[in-house]
């Protein structure tokens, strides 16, 4: 089999090489594995990230430097594009995922799994905010999504994956702009499956994943393939009316008793409470208008700057 590991990197000059060299041991030690290579997608880095990466002066290592810099999922659909191989391992520059257990991904792609997750054990090494949010989420996904062949699979502890070509390709053909690539590979189907490892510390540095990157990407999954949020304003919306109908009711029924509600506190408190509601829900739909929007327009969710290798050059 031929093997293509894809590694987005925004700042690792301090992990990414080790990263790679630990990867190569790994992967030599698997016998099926007949040709490999390192594709590295730099996130248009403001580090020597390129640079070390063409130091190395290893043909089966090469390094992508993205135009702009465009997220970790569209520099690993930037690799996607240009890679052509059976098996697709897509991982982090940072060291944390162990790749220990790559030899067992490869087993269960050669007996027929499509897909191969690699899920952490625990999340016991996280902030408590962190782990609430990404618990909350993915329940709230689980409700509301369409059942689908990555259920086994929880999806909250996923870090890294293995992926046959024929998904791959199927990613290909997705051409969305506003997308979770997660969310994509598992609402894909085919046969999906896991293995379980020990998440590590980072070797250096501090992660790229702040809060408000979790956020995004927890906001594009759930209005790229749930449809919540529209649910959401149904819900909203008739609730709001029960609640007008009963204080309706309480206002008549305290002017037949001659028990008058005075002043205007109540009547702004409802004023404000509803206006931010529909301000909540108009917000809403101008999100689809101009995911619809940006959809039109077709723009490329990346442009390459440079390469280091002629063959990944000629591709593009």
């Amino acid at each position: 089999m031929k093997l293509s590991v894809i590694i987005p990197a925004y700042n690792e000059n301090e992990n990414i090489v080790s990263t790679i060299n630990e990867i190569e041991r790994h992967i030599k030690d698997i016998s099926l594995i007949d040709y490999y290579e390192i594709v590295v997608i730099d996130d248009h880095s403001s580090d020597n990230t390129f640079d070390l990466i063409e130091g190395l002066n290893k043909p089966e290592i090469h390094c992508v430097r993205l135009s702009r810099r465009s997220g970790s999922f569209n520099a690993i659909r930037a690799g996607m594009d240009l890679v052509e191989s059976d098996v697709i391992l897509c991982t982090a520059a940072d060291g944390q995922d162990d790749p220990v257990v790559i030899k067992e991904m490869v087993e269960r792609w050669e007996k027929g799994e499509h897909v191969v997750w690699g899920v952490r054990k625990n999340r016991k090494n996280e902030e408590l905010r962190v782990k609430v949010f990404a618990k909350l989420f993915y329940k709230i996904l689980a409700w509301f999504s369409e059942p689908g062949s990555s259920d086994e699979v929880d999806l909250a502890r996923a870090d890294f994956y293995l992926m046959d070509k024929r998904v791959v390709k199927a990613v290909n053909s997705c051409e969305e702009r506003n997308t979770s690539l997660f969310g994509l590979i598992a609402w894909l189907g085919f046969n999906q499956g896991h293995v379980e490892y020990d998440r590590r510390e980072r070797k250096a540095g501090s992660s790229k994943w702040g809060f408000r990157t979790r956020f995004r990407f927890a906001k594009d999954w759930i209005i790229a393939f749930s449809g919540l949020p529209l649910k959401l304003m149904i819900f909203v919306g008739f609730l709001a009316t029960l609640v007008g109908v009963v204080l309706a009711i309480y206002i008549l029924y305290s002017v037949y008793i001659d028990n008058v509600v005075r002043g205007w506190a109540s009547t702004l408190i409802v004023v404000l409470f509803m206006s931010g509601i529909q301000m909540i829900m108009l917000g809403i739909i101008g999100e689809y208008l101009w995911r619809s929007f940006d959809e039109t327009r077709k723009r490329p969710i990346y442009f390459i700057e440079k390469t280091t290798a002629r063959k990944l050059d000629e591709s593009t």
